[in-house]
């Protein structure tokens, strides 16, 4: 999963001020969420040259995008969410399924692909 803003990807922040500054770059804006998926099947045995066998992989690869809009922030409020440790190990420094909720605005697609893997497309494309 990654995050990116106006052509920018947006991994996890090395430091809090990394986690501020890109906290500060995203609030009152639109950013996106995007996830790549692989999903690999074994299929059958199937014969290789004579004598041997191998197993066929089928493979099926998607990604999904989500729009993510964060209500503007004061600068207060981007140190107190900072503190709390919660951004520093995730891609643009936050969570939508913690305390950062509260920021949230809007989204313009799958929410579960915001928190890391878009669960319903997932399923059908299984």
């Amino acid at each position: 999963t990654i995050v990116s803003y106006k052509g920018e990807i947006l991994g996890k922040p090395s430091d809090e001020q990394a986690a501020f500054e890109t906290l500060k770059m995203l609030q009152g804006n639109t950013h996106q969420v995007y996830t790549g998926v692989t999903i690999l099947r074994q299929g059958g045995l199937q014969p290789f040259e004579e004598g041997t066998n191998t197993c066929s992989i089928q493979k099926k690869q998607f990604f999904e995008k989500t729009d993510v809009l964060v209500y503007p922030m004061s600068e207060e409020e981007i140190t107190a969410y900072v503190k709390t440790g919660e951004p520093l190990d995730k891609a643009g420094a936050y969570g939508i399924q913690g305390s950062f909720a509260a920021y949230i605005q809007g989204i313009n697609g799958d929410y579960s692909n915001v928190v890391g893997l878009p669960v319903g497309r997932l399923y059908h494309e299984i």
